[in-house]
C-alpha cells in the first residue's frame, strides 16, 4: 500500500455514540485535537459507527450507482479494520462538509469512488482496528503487544480471550487517536483484491432497497413538470382552470423555464400537466437543426485549413460521432421538505456538494439547516450530478409548505438531459517508406461540457478533453494529468501535430460515462486505415507502434492472444482490434462481427484485456467492463440524439435505441494485475466502438467513420 503514513493536515478523530457506541472518522483541519465526547455525529467528519450490539455501519462519501463502490468502501475498511464481514453495512453520508474531500466537493463520478478514497479509508481502518486493541488490552488488562484484532474482536492471544468490538466501542471512544496507524501488507489482505459479492445486492433482489422514487413522508404531495422544449424557452401561455379541474390536483406552480402541476398522487399530478396546456416561446436553440449543426462542425474544420501532405502513400479521413443523451433507467426525481427554519431533500445525487449549494440559494438557509439524503442511484452516468431537478422540488416544496416529491417523465428526461456532445475529426496521414506514420495531422472540432461551464476557457478556445486518450500532447502536465495521469500518448508516432477548436452549441452539455471516448475511436479507426494502407496486420502494425509503452503492449498481446487473434473465420465475419487510455487505465479489446449478405450486423464476441492498476473487487469491476462493452455497442451501432426546430427529436426508448439483451454479445474480461494506480473500469467503454467498425472493415471491406452506424450500408 502506497502512502502509509498519515498526511500531516489528516487527522482521525473519535467520538461517542450517545455513550454507547464508537464513531470514527477523519479531519482536514489543521488543529489534531479530539472532538468532545459528546458531539453529535452530524458535526464530524465520519466514516465508521460501532454499535454495541457488534453492527458496523460504513458511512460513505460517495454514492451507490450499481458500480459497487460502497462494497469497495467495505471491504477496505474491513481489511485493516479486521472485520466480521457479516456484520458491516455501508450508507451514504446525508451531511456534506469539506472533510469528506480534499477538493471541498462531495461527488461520485470519473472513477474517483477508488481513485480517492482507497489510501485514506485504509488509513482509517486500521487507525480504528488500534484503537480497539488499545482499549482491549486496557478492558483485560494485559500488555498491548499480546493483543490483535481478529474478526470483528480484540484476541489475547496468550489467554485465548476476546472481547468484541461492540463490547470495547465506548472505552475505545475515550482514547486518542493513532497519528500514524500501520497499514496490513497485501499478502494479508481477506477481502481487497478477492471476488466479494456487493452489499447492496440483496436489497436490489427482495425490493426493500430504497430508490429516490420509493422515499415517502407525511403528507407528501407529488410533482409533474413540463419545460420548453427549446433551451431557454419561456412560458407563453397554460390553462390552470383547466389543470385544477383534474382530480387530485391541488396546484400550479412556475419552476424555471416552464410549469409544474401538483396532486395527491404522481398519476393525478401528470393527467394535471396534460390538461395545463403549457405553450413555450423563444429560447436560446430556436430554428436548430442537424443540418445547421452540421454547417458549424464543418465550418469549423474548415477554418483550421488542411495541410500539405508529402509521400506516396496518404490518407485524409474524417470522423463524427453523435450527440448522446444519459437515458438512465430511473428516471429524474427529487424529494424535498422545506420549512421556515429547515431543508431535507432526498434523491439520485451524484454531487451532494452541488446539491446543497442549489438549495442554499434556494432556501437562503444556513448549511447546518440543511441535510442532503442520498438513495440508491438507479443509473447515474454523469447525469445526476445536475442540481435542476433538486432545483425544481425545492422550490416547489418551499412554495407548497409542504413535503413535495418531483418525478420528470421518460419525455422529460430525454429532451431536458445534458448531453454527450458531438464532434468531428480529420486526420492527415503519409506513411514513410517503412510504412509507419511520418507525418500525423489532426484537427478537431467538438462541443464541450467543460468549455461551456468555464469562461477563461470560452476566451482561449481550449477544449483541454481533445487532448486526452489520444495521440498528441500540448497542455501542461497537471491539467492532462486531470484525465490522464502521467500523461503520454501511448503510440510512438513521429510527426504529430494537433490542432482544435471548440464548436460554440446552445445545447446543454454534460459529462457522460467514459466521457473521453470519442478520441479513441478518432485515433483507433485511424490506426486501422493506416496498417491496411501499410498493407500490414491491424495487431502487428500496433505493436510496432506499441515500442515504447509497455502497459498497452502486454494488454494488447493479451487480449490478441484471448481473442485467438489471426486464427481462420467463417465467411463473412471479421475481428477488429482497438486499445486506449482512459485517466490511467488501460484496456485493449477485440470484437467479432459478422455481416450478412443482406447487411444485417451482429456483434458475437468482445474480448477485453484491461489494466486498472490496484483494484479492490475483481467481480465488480468485470461487471463495470461488461456494461461498458454493452453500452459502446449500443453507442456504435443505434444511440442518437438530433434536432429539428430547436428542440430534440427523440422523447423514448421507442425512437432513443439503447442496445437489448439480444444485442448483448460473448464478453470475456482479464484483468491484468498490477501496481499502478488505481484508476478505474469506464476504460472498457472507449475501445468497443472502433473495435466493432474495424471489425465490420475487417469482414466487408466497407469503413465506417460515422456513429451511430444505424442504417448505413454494410454491403
Amino acid at each position: 500500500m502506497k502512502n502509509t503514513t498519515m498526511n500531516r493536515r489528516t487527522f482521525l478523530k473519535v467520538s461517542a455514540v450517545a455513550g454507547s457506541g464508537l464513531l470514527v472518522g477523519c479531519t482536514f483541519e489543521p488543529n489534531p485535537n479530539l472532538s468532545a465526547p459528546t458531539a453529535k455525529s452530524e458535526e464530524l467528519g465520519l466514516f465508521i459507527r460501532i454499535s454495541k450490539d457488534n453492527s458496523i455501519t460504513i458511512i460513505s462519501p460517495t454514492s451507490e450507482m450499481g458500480q459497487g463502490t460502497h462494497t469497495a468502501h467495505a471491504m477496505i475498511i474491513a481489511d485493516e479494520l479486521e472485520a466480521d464481514w457479516k456484520k458491516i453495512n455501508v450508507v451514504t453520508t446525508h451531511t456534506i462538509r469539506s472533510e469528506y474531500n480534499t477538493s471541498s466537493s462531495v461527488s461520485t463520478g470519473g472513477n474517483r469512488g477508488i481513485r480517492l478514497w482507497w489510501d485514506r479509508l485504509a488509513k482509517i481502518g486500521a487507525g480504528t482496528r488500534e484503537l480497539l486493541i488499545e482499549a482491549g488490552a486496557q478492558k483485560m488488562g494485559v500488555s498491548i503487544k499480546e493483543c490483535e484484532a481478529q474478526n470483528g474482536h480484540v484476541l489475547h492471544r496468550p489467554s485465548s480471550r476476546k472481547l468484541s468490538y461492540g463490547q470495547l466501542a465506548e472505552a475505545a471512544s475515550r482514547l486518542k487517536p493513532p497519528s500514524s496507524p500501520k497499514l496490513k501488507s497485501k499478502d494479508r489482505y481477506r477481502f481487497v483484491g478477492k471476488p466479494m459479492p456487493r452489499l447492496d445486492i440483496p436489497e436490489k433482489v427482495n425490493g426493500s432497497a430504497i430508490y429516490g422514487t420509493d422515499v415517502r413522508l407525511p403528507g407528501m404531495r407529488y410533482a409533474a413538470v413540463s419545460q420548453s422544449p427549446v433551451f431557454g424557452g419561456e412560458v407563453k401561455a397554460y390553462d390552470k382552470a383547466a389543470a385544477m379541474a383534474v382530480r387530485g390536483v391541488e396546484a400550479v406552480i412556475p419552476v424555471p423555464h416552464g410549469m409544474s402541476v401538483v396532486a395527491d398522487s404522481t398519476w393525478h399530478a401528470q393527467k394535471g400537466l396534460e390538461a395545463l396546456k403549457v405553450q413555450f416561446e423563444g429560447g436560446a436553440t430556436a430554428g436548430l437543426d442537424q443540418e445547421e449543426l452540421g454547417r458549424r462542425f464543418r465550418t469549423s474544420l474548415d477554418d483550421m485549413g488542411k495541410t500539405e501532405l508529402s509521400g506516396e502513400k496518404v490518407l485524409d479521413l474524417e470522423y463524427e460521432i453523435q450527440f448522446l443523451s444519459h437515458a438512465a433507467l430511473e428516471p429524474i426525481n427529487c424529494t424535498a421538505s422545506v420549512t421556515d427554519h429547515s431543508c431535507e431533500v432526498w434523491g439520485p445525487f451524484q454531487s451532494q456538494t452541488r446539491t446543497l449549494n442549489k438549495v442554499k440559494e434556494v432556501t437562503e438557509l444556513p448549511e447546518e439547516q440543511i441535510k442532503v439524503h442520498t438513495t440508491y442511484v438507479g443509473g447515474g452516468f454523469g447525469r445526476k450530478d445536475g442540481e435542476d431537478f433538486s432545483e425544481q422540488a425545492v422550490m416547489i416544496s418551499k412554495a407548497l409548505k409542504k413535503p413535495v416529491q418531483v418525478m420528470w417523465s421518460r419525455e422529460e428526461d430525454i429532451q431536458h438531459d445534458f448531453y454527450h456532445p458531438a464532434s468531428r475529426s480529420r486526420f492527415q496521414i503519409s506513411l514513410g517508406n517503412d510504412g509507419l506514420p511520418s507525418q500525423w495531422e489532426n484537427q478537431q472540432a467538438a462541443g464541450s461540457q467543460w468549455v461551456q461551464d468555464d469562461k477563461l476557457l470560452q476566451i482561449l478556445d481550449l477544449n483541454p478533453l481533445a487532448y486526452s486518450s489520444s495521440q498528441h500532447s500540448g497542455l501542461s502536465s497537471a491539467m492532462a494529468s486531470a484525465f490522464a495521469p502521467k500523461f503520454k500518448p501511448h503510440y510512438d508516432i513521429e510527426g504529430v501535430d494537433f490542432e482544435q477548436t471548440v464548436v460554440d452549441l446552445e445545447i446543454p452539455l454534460g459529462w457522460w460515462r467514459s466521457f473521453m471516448f470519442q478520441n479513441t475511436f478518432f485515433l483507433e479507426s485511424a490506426m486501422d486505415e493506416s496498417a491496411h494502407l501499410a498493407g500490414e496486420d491491424p495487431f502487428e502494425y500496433r505493436i510496432k507502434l506499441l515500442r515504447n509503452s509497455p502497459r498497452f503492449k502486454k494488454a494488447l498481446e493479451l487480449v490478441a492472444e484471448d481473442a485467438n487473434w489471426g486464427s481462420p473465420l467463417a465467411e463473412g465475419h471479421g475481428r477488429g482490434i482497438a486499445i486506449c487510455n482512459f485517466s490511467g487505465s488501460v484496456c485493449a479489446e477485440v470484437a467479432e462481427v459478422s455481416v450478412s449478405k443482406r447487411g444485417k450486423l451482429v456483434v458475437h464476441r468482445v474480448d477485453c484485456a484491461i489494466d486498472v492498476g490496484r483494484h479492490v473487487n475483481p467481480d465488480t469491476l468485470k461487471a463495470q467492463v461488461e456494461g461498458c462493452v454493452i453500452w459502446g455497442i449500443s453507442i456504435a451501432t443505434s444511440e442518437e440524439i438530433t434536432f429539428k426546430d430547436g428542440r430534440v427529436e427523440q422523447s423514448n426508448y421507442d425512437d432513443y435505441r439503447i442496445a437489448r439483451m439480444r444485442n448483448a454479445p460473448e464478453i470475456n474480461v482479464r484483468v491484468i494485475d498490477s501496481e499502478h494506480g488505481p484508476f478505474g473500469g469506464d476504460a472498457g467503454l472507449p475501445p468497443t466502438p472502433p473495435a466493432i467498425t474495424n471489425a465490420i472493415f475487417a469482414a466487408t471491406g466497407k469503413r465506417i467513420r460515422r456513429l451511430p452506424i444505424g442504417r448505413q450500408k454494410l454491403v
